[in-house]
């Protein structure tokens, strides 16, 4: 029994997956903020040019 036990704590599988999950999980965050940091600045720069680029047809 005993050396089920230890097998079972030294078992370390999983663990590479989660890290995994939790890195994935890290560079969302980073990439929400980015949006919600950047998100309006990209946005004007973009009505910008089309506005730009709607007055060169007219």
């Amino acid at each position: 029994m005993m050396i089920k036990i230890n097998k079972f704590l030294r078992d370390n599988a999983g663990a590479n997956l989660v890290e995994y999950i939790i890195l994935v999980g890290v560079i969302a965050l980073i990439a929400i903020a980015g949006f919600k940091i950047f998100g309006e600045k990209v946005d004007k720069k973009i009505q910008d040019q089309a506005g730009k680029v709607e007055q060169i047809g007219n």
